[in-house]
């Protein structure tokens, strides 16, 4: 026995050769493992408790540690390997008597693996052992196939007696071995012979002559090829390689000393025992586990990983119970190094399986195993999407700032009031009034203060002009004033449509960077959760300041994922969580939404205790349910499928694009009815105003003798009647002949820029003229409200 100088001390012993190559296969986590073998006897002033304690301390609890016992010491031995993983050599003599005996102490389980090193394991009433879940391996001598019923001791003694019969038929019969070479010459009598010294001398001579012809033995024996080599060890050797599985003790390799260990296929999946019933330790968190209770008042549950991991003990062939965490936590490492929820009760061995929205960290990897990852996901920022704007009866003016609205009003007096200036000032301006005759003895403009502002407002709502300008100047000018119209016209058209229909939501921030220079909108990570102990780790500036803004606030850390939620619809608050999460939320709860890129890519597995025989394989179940589907499938289900409202189904998750549409109903364009309505207000009230006046004047063309009020009435039964032609008659005082109205044609032509000729000439043309009423048009059918009056 020898230490070694390590951080690590180990002590060997010798016979440790076989076992290497067993356990190099046999270990889960390194293809080389570092084999710590204990031989607590008392001559070597060392005690079982001492050596555990150590270990405990100093000892990578991902190694396996070998156990080398006798029965006196185990009781001491049982009493302190509850923390550890042990590979326990036990005689075979008092194999049963360790099983009943740790058994009573709640050790014999899955994670206690037990070698069997004594002659025969076929004696062990293995039943008891895989009911424990123990792990029971053993090695023994391969028999021959003359020799298969017998039991190992017999065989071996057989080949014992064949081999001292095999040498002394050498030294008896063999003439290469005389008697005088047993016996030194001289020593020449048998009664000296049994003297002292002489019988010491002949001993250690007939030893050497034994061991020479043993050297030379070579027969097949109950136990195979019995030879020796120089040492006197036998040479050719076969050991099988045992595993315990549902079917007894099965082989699964063998080892020779020229090929060494050579474990076949099969053997690799029957290496450790699987357990038919696992304990499930998991944390309720929507949609990975969801608890609910039956009709009848029993608890269960579903989710994502509750269909997964059904599909997984369907496949493998194993029943669990599940149950929610103590603290109902993920798990965190106290000051103490002890930790809480999923992880504590894995490290406490309490629980087989840990499943949910359980991150694999290197933390956790560290005290647990994990196995493959199920789900990939970052960390993504949750917030409340902007309110929308209010509803504005103008919002058809919101297109367009204040100041456009005004600079265009400026504009618009601006450019009417230089036309008119610029008509003044032109001489193509001005034309004869009479369409007939060019030379006249007045000439008219008809670019008028009215007309220009007219004409200005009429270009820019793009209507038809009857007149238009006829110098080059104006012309430039219009054209300039069209050109701006065109411009503004189809810029507010297009912003309109944009502005009224569709209109982006503005998030306050956008991404990380933004969320950690404000501090309007508070933020944290759940209590607990693997998002906290990034931020707790990180060594990146940004993170590292928005960690001390979150730990100088503890109030910031929801308990639960649902509550931190509430705190982001109902308060200025954003929920740093995992994208899975965060997409799920996003879907069922329509005035939230995602911001920012994924922070930091961090994966979903099943966490296992430190060396657990399952981890491969649902490892491996796990790879084969992402190839074929399954997983994809799952994840339809309960975020796009289960749970879902209607009024999400078709929603963006990535509302930095999202945008929401608005119809075109009253409450957004209600002002322009309402500009419509004071404009057709506007036009009665003037028109009105030019009923009346226009009444009053043509009274006092009537004389006293008509009044007011009679005139009105006149004015308006013609105005009513409904068998007026497009055509109407001039108004003429009645005492006024058809004879006097031709007479007086030059002074009404003369008050109204028209030729009487071009009239006469023209009896059905309509001049369009301020008093064009006073003209005289009549037509060949008169009917009752076309008499002149």
């Amino acid at each position: 026995m020898h230490m070694c100088n390590s951080s690590i001390e180990c002590i060997f012993f010798k016979g440790l050769g076989l076992l290497s190559d067993i356990l190099r296969v046999k270990n889960d986590r390194q293809p080389a493992i570092i084999l710590k073998a204990i031989t607590m006897e008392s001559k070597d002033k060392m005690n079982a408790r001492s050596i555990l304690a150590e270990l405990r301390d100093k000892a990578d609890p991902s190694k396996k540690i070998i156990i080398s016992l006798s029965q006196k010491l185990l009781d001491e031995f049982l009493m302190d390997v509850r923390q550890k993983q042990y590979l326990t050599l036990v005689q075979i003599s008092f194999a049963i008597f360790f099983r009943f005996k740790a058994q009573n102490l709640g050790i014999v389980s899955i994670y206690y693996h037990l070698l069997i090193i004594g002659v025969d394991a076929r004696q062990l009433n293995w039943a008891h052992f895989y009911e424990s879940g123990v792990r029971l391996s053993s090695i023994q001598l391969v028999p021959n196939k003359s020799t298969h019923n017998y039991q190992i001791e017999q065989a071996l003694i057989k080949d014992a007696l064949d081999a001292i019969k095999y040498i002394l038929r050498k030294l008896l019969f063999d003439n290469e071995y005389e008697k005088e070479r047993l016996i030194p010459q001289q020593e020449c009598s048998w009664k000296k012979l049994f003297t002292a010294n002489s019988y010491t001398t002949f001993t250690q001579h007939i030893g050497e002559t034994l061991l020479e012809i043993s050297k030379t033995i070579k027969f097949l024996g109950a136990t195979g090829i019995v030879d020796f080599d120089q040492a006197g060890l036998r040479r050719s050797i076969k050991l099988k390689v045992l595993d315990l599985s549902e079917h007894g003790m099965v082989e699964i390799g063998t080892w020779t000393n020229m090929n060494r260990l050579n474990i076949n296929q099969l053997g690799f999946q029957q290496m450790s025992a699987i357990r038919k019933h696992l304990q499930v330790v998991t944390r309720e968190e929507k949609p990975y586990v969801v608890r609910k209770v039956h009709i009848n008042g029993s608890i269960y549950f579903e989710g994502y990983c509750i269909d997964m991991l059904d599909e997984i003990a369907r496949r493998l062939q194993f029943n669990y119970s599940i149950r929610i965490a103590a603290d109902a936590a993920y798990g965190k490492e106290d000051e103490t190094g002890r930790w809480s929820g999923i992880i504590g009760e894995l490290t406490r061995r309490t629980a087989d399986l840990g499943i949910g929205a359980l991150t694999i960290t290197y933390p956790r990897e560290q005290v647990i195993d994990f196995t493959k990852p199920f789900m990939t996901f970052g960390i993504t920022i949750l917030i409340r999407k902007p309110l929308r704007p209010p509803r504005n009866l103008f919002a058809f003016l919101a297109p367009l700032t204040r100041e456009v609205w005004f600079f265009m009003a400026i504009a618009y007096i601006g450019v009417s009031l230089f036309l008119f200036s610029m008509a003044r000032f032109s001489p193509y301006e001005w034309q004869s009034p009479y369409s007939c005759k060019r030379h006249t003895e007045y000439l008219i403009n008809r670019f008028t203060i009215v007309n220009c502002f007219w004409f200005t407002i009429g270009s820019l709502m793009k209507q038809t002009i009857d007149y238009g300008p006829r110098s080059l100047s104006t012309r430039v000018l219009i054209g300039a004033w069209w050109f701006f119209s065109l411009i503004m016209i189809a810029s507010y058209t297009a912003n309109l449509a944009a502005f009224l229909t569709t209109k982006r939501l503005k998030s306050p921030i956008d991404d990380i960077e933004a969320l950690a220079k404000q501090t309007e909108i508070k933020y944290g990570a759940l209590k607990g959760g693997s998002t906290e102990q990034f931020f707790r780790s990180s060594k990146i500036p940004i993170y590292e300041r928005m960690w001390y803004y979150m730990s100088s606030r503890p109030e910031l850390f929801p308990e639960t994922t649902e509550e931190g939620i509430e705190w982001v619809k109902n308060s200025k608050y954003a929920f740093l969580l995992e994208s899975a999460t965060n997409e799920y939320n996003v879907q069922r709860h329509c005035e939230l939404m995602q911001v920012g890129g994924l922070i930091e890519s961090k994966s979903y597995g099943i966490g296992t205790t430190h060396g657990s025989p399952y981890r491969d394989r649902i490892s491996n179940e796990i790879l084969q349910l992402q190839e074929n589907g399954f997983l994809n499938n799952l994840y339809i289900k309960w975020w796009k499928e289960r749970n879902l409202p209607e009024r999400c189904d078709d929603s963006d998750v990535d509302h930095r694009k999202k945008s929401f549409t608005n119809e075109l109903d009253l409450k957004n364009i209600g002002g322009v009815f309402v500009m419509l309505i004071i404009g057709l207000s506007f036009s009665f009230i003037v028109t009105s105003l030019e009923f009346y006046f226009k009444a009053k004047r043509r009274r006092l063309l009537d004389g006293k003798s008509t009044t007011i009020k009679e005139r009105l009435k006149r004015d308006l039964h013609f105005a009513l009647c409904t068998n007026c032609t497009s055509s109407r008659p001039t108004f003429i005082h009645e005492k006024d002949s058809i004879d006097k109205i031709e007479n007086n044609n030059d002074e009404i032509f003369e008050d109204l820029n028209i030729k009487s000729n071009c009239i006469q000439n023209n009896p059905q043309e309509t001049i369009t003229s301020i008093d064009h009423e006073r003209l005289t048009i009549v037509p060949l059918n008169h009917s009752p409200c076309h008499r002149i009056t």
